[in-house]
């Protein structure tokens, strides 16, 4: 198995464990994440050998969504030059959707505060355990921006339209319990049992013949509403978003927080 600078990837056949491993910076999803991620997706996606993948954080964070400071390192040093953009959507998107055209089954073992990027990978996967003092949030209004990478369209179709719009819009904290009660996560559970509530599930789907569980997820992803030809105009609309004034200043006004145990404050 091939080895990564912000990933730690354990080989436990029929099992791969991935860690986002980023802890100093809160498990951010900088570009360098976002590649070796796709790298690891594609090169598994073919391998019979793991049957499972488990994507976990780090320390005390799942993830805290994409790394702001480099997008904002992104906007200045590009004021001209709107192409990274669109290319950086464009990879999210093909990105997260390799996840449903996986043969292994995708469980995110959600160990702490999951933000945006970091809640769209786990909603991206096909079980989500959560341990009960984790939280999950979509920060994206507050900073200027809109929850891009398909992940506005995947969480219609968990929740539903009116809750995406709560969620999205309020930009409230949802706890494991609240995510429980809407369907966003599959079990919570309390933190110091996450990792034998993921085993225990495993343990229950191991002993399944896993061809029937495979094409179960294919049945289920290819019955639910598809959306890609938003994913079309969501990388023009997100270019538009990051180019207007109002998000860079956003953005700076976010960077210039003080943060709270190793994460910057709602």
């Amino acid at each position: 198995m091939k080895t990564y600078e912000t990933l730690k990837v354990e080989d436990r056949s029929p099992v791969l464990y991935v860690t986002f491993n980023r802890p100093e910076k809160a498990n951010a999803m900088n570009r360098q994440m976002d590649e070796e991620l796709s790298d690891l997706v594609s090169a598994v996606g073919s391998d019979r050998n793991y049957r499972f993948i488990v994507f976990t954080g780090a320390g005390k964070v799942f993830s805290a969504g994409a790394d702001i400071k480099e997008v904002k390192k992104n906007i200045e040093e590009n004021p001209t030059d709107p192409s990274w953009i669109r290319k950086d959507q464009i990879n999210r998107q093909e990105f997260l959707r390799k996840f449903d055209a996986l043969d292994q089954i995708t469980i995110a073992a959600i160990n702490g505060p999951a933000f945006g990027a970091g809640m769209a990978l786990a909603m991206a996967c096909d079980f989500r355990v959560m341990a009960e003092e984790a939280t999950l949030s979509l920060p994206e209004v507050e900073r200027g921006m809109f929850f891009s990478g398909g992940g506005t369209p995947r969480l219609v179709n968990l929740i539903g339209a009116a809750r995406a719009k709560e969620l999205i819009m309020l930009g409230d904290v949802v706890s494991a319990q609240e995510a429980k009660e809407i369907g966003l996560i599959t079990k919570a559970v309390p933190g110091d049992g996450l990792a034998d509530s993921v085993e225990e599930m495993l343990l229950k789907l191991q002993q399944k013949p896993f061809d029937p569980l495979r094409i179960t997820k294919k049945i289920v992803n290819a019955s639910v509403p598809r959306f890609e030809n938003l994913l079309y105009y969501e990388a023009e609309l997100q270019q538009q978003m990051l180019l207007h004034g109002e998000t860079l200043d956003q953005i700076n006004d976010f960077v210039g927080q003080p943060k709270k145990d190793g994460i910057h404050p709602r």
